[in-house]
């Protein structure tokens, strides 16, 4: 089992706090956009972590374990999900939150191929991580050679080491995360 780190966009994490969606967090996208990349390595009994970076803060918004990985299409007719007139997600996502609030994070809000399904957290968009906290997580699909995440002087973390990618904690980083997920 690992466990990783998906980045959200911030704009995206309002919009869903302005439509209350509180969770549970049940699905978390894979696509081929950079705000949506593929799920890669991530398989069944995973733990995902959807976070947010905000004013240079890393917050976590809620943790789910992956019970099924489903193509997206199949998932979403079953959840009777569907874009206005064939737009595209990037369009449809903001109109079908505001006339759907209920739906929340289940509608994909980019290119999308599989969605990861599961059991999850309630979703939470102010919980933050220390710098301190932040500053002992590694990254990296190898054990032994994950590397931390970039922070400045002003213990401010960029977006970018995160962006793009499912990011794989290494064990000591996911126990930490899990002993501070007791707060959440």
């Amino acid at each position: 089992m690992n466990s990783y780190f998906i980045l959200w966009p911030t704009d995206w994490c309002k919009r869903l706090a302005q439509a209350h969606d509180q969770g549970p967090l049940q699905a978390i996208y894979g696509g081929s956009h950079t705000s949506v990349p593929p799920l890669g390595r991530v398989t069944v009994g995973d733990i995902i972590h959807p976070v947010s970076i905000k004013n240079g803060q890393l917050f976590i918004i809620g943790r789910m374990r992956v019970t099924s990985i489903l193509d997206a299409e199949e998932y979403l007719k079953g959840q009777n999900i569907s874009r206005f007139n064939n737009e595209l997600w990037d369009t449809s996502a903001h109109k079908l939150l505001k006339q759907n609030p209920e739906l929340g994070h289940r509608i994909p809000r980019s290119c999308i191929e599989n969605v990861a399904l599961g059991t999850g957290t309630g979703l939470r968009f102010d919980f933050n991580l220390s710098t301190e906290i932040v500053s002992n997580l590694r990254f990296g699909q190898k054990p032994g050679f994950e590397k931390r995440l970039s922070i400045n002087e002003e213990g401010k973390i960029s977006h970018v080491g995160l962006q793009g990618h499912f990011r794989r904690l290494s064990s000591d980083s996911a126990a930490l995360v899990a002993e501070v997920m007791r707060e959440f």
